[in-house]
């Protein structure tokens, strides 16, 4: 039986810190025993950093008992994903090919989060660079599997981070996503996961799939606890020209106030058809919810949900840059040089993508967001399918299961806005549903905002498998 403070969010954990109710010791065992325990069948980690680990808690307890914790994350075991590069430990993409690649360094993000104090436990599966195109690199290790049913994914990508933290094998993770990476697996795995404005969180030191799209991102088992996790990895890194330079925000601030009379876009019924009739109703509930919180719903159309040209935007884009990433290609690497003959293809057709429908599609949601001050949609058309089932020939309604998955996220990494996946339901099968909400560039604080609102009002976010 795991101890009852695994299940704690970290906004529980860091009073019983401050307090010496808890230790950062014996929290961070907790875990490394549960990851023992589970890890074997999860797949959540390609990387366990125990020793490590355990020494930071240490030293964490020893800040907390001189009262001198660098911020509330002092202590708070953690992962990344293992396309982070770490300075005690690989960073392998998920590929065996990569197992022995060792930098030394440690990513920004790394850093940020060491420099809050916390703790890190290891390098979350990113199951991501072996299942690119055809020509595959060995896995280091299997997939990374749903905490709520082992047969079903949790959301790939991302997934060892999601399936980590609804496990209760850490307390929180950070991802990226470049065409729904976090979002994917938080609303596959019932936690709550952010995708912020790109350029707000450094990409230096990550391995690439796009650096027109990648953003780093927190997922944790709340809206508390991601906004905490964004302020240790966002701001401004002179090392990536793509961060934007602008002041440090403080997003705990404000995140409880009121959200009366914030405007609600929700797209109208005919971007629902496909979708699991489960995951309608369900968020059509959360609507309602808030709705009920003062907030004021509004219909909108959101132009061209359904077509899969989205999803080729992004492919097309990570194919071009990962090839560029992958460099010229040795006659042993059969997999880079299947990504570089992709990639001269990939870059005709995102010139005519970009011809075709870049401008005019910026301009009609600029448009969107003059009218309202965020959009509320499902995360994902359906729950999370089977493993056996990613790789078959699945379509419905003339989507392929890939499309079908990436419906409603890909838009807002082309756009580079922010949006947040939260709990927000259950199917009868008992596999997790989440709600979107998203909102203009760098408004992240009204995004954490609503999405604490529809939080606080119900308990989803609070459950967690056996």
């Amino acid at each position: 039986m795991a101890p009852e403070f695994l299940s704690y969010t970290i906004e529980q954990l860091v009073p019983l810190f401050q307090t010496g109710q808890l230790s950062p010791l014996e929290v961070t065992r907790a875990c490394l025993d549960r990851i023992a325990a589970l890890n074997p069948t999860l797949q959540a980690y390609t990387a366990v950093l125990a020793e490590q680990a355990l020494e930071d808690a240490r030293q964490a307890e020893r800040a907390l008992a001189r009262r001198e914790a660098r911020s509330p994350l002092q202590g708070v075991p953690v992962s990344v994903k293992d396309v982070f590069q770490t300075r005690d430990a690989p960073t392998t993409w998920g590929a065996a090919d990569l197992a022995g690649y060792h930098t030394g360094h440690d990513a920004t993000v790394v850093d940020g989060l060491r420099r809050a104090g916390a703790v890190l436990l290891g390098k979350a599966n990113p199951d991501v660079y072996p299942y690119h195109g055809s020509a595959r690199s060995p896995r280091l290790i299997g997939p990374s599997r749903n905490p709520w049913d082992p047969e079903r994914t949790a959301g790939r990508s991302s997934g060892g981070s999601a399936a980590g933290v609804a496990a209760r094998l850490a307390y929180g993770s950070v991802g990226s996503d470049t065409g729904g990476s976090i979002r994917i697996p938080a609303a596959f795995s019932g936690v709550v996961g952010l995708k912020p404005t790109f350029g707000l969180v450094s990409n230096y030191r990550v391995f690439p799939y796009s650096k027109s799209f990648d953003c780093c991102g927190p997922l944790a088992r709340s809206v508390y606890d991601c906004a905490l996790l964004l302020g240790a990895v966002a701001g401004h890194d002179p090392e990536d020209p793509t961060t934007v330079d602008r002041p440090a925000a403080d997003y705990l601030r404000g995140l409880d106030g009121s959200v009366r009379g914030v405007r609600v876009g929700v797209p109208r019924a005919a971007a629902w058809e496909g979708n699991d009739p489960e995951v309608t109703r369900l968020v059509d509930d959360a609507v309602a919810v808030l709705a009920a919180q003062g907030m004021v719903m509004q219909d909108i159309d959101l132009p061209d949900l359904h077509q899969g040209r989205w999803g080729r935007v992004v492919s097309a884009m990570e194919t071009i840059e990962m090839a560029d990433a992958l460099g010229t290609p040795a006659p042993s690497d059969p997999y880079a040089a299947h990504m570089r003959e992709r990639a001269v293809l990939a870059r005709t057709e995102i010139l005519s993508l970009a011809q075709e429908v870049f401008r005019p599609m910026r301009l009609r949601y600029i448009g969107i967001f003059r009218e309202v001050d965020v959009i509320a949609l499902p995360t994902i058309a359906i729950t999370a399918p089977r493993l056996s089932e990613e790789q078959s020939p699945w379509q419905r309604a003339g989507e392929t299961l890939t499309e079908l998955v990436a419906r409603y996220l890909r838009i807002f990494n082309i756009l580079g806005y922010p949006a947040i996946s939260v709990p927000c339901g259950f199917s009868a099968g008992g596999l997790p549903v989440g709600l979107q909400i998203a909102g203009r560039p760098f408004e992240e604080a009204l995004v954490l905002r609503a999405a604490r609102a529809y939080e606080r009002a119900t308990d989803w976010h609070l459950r967690h498998p056996v």
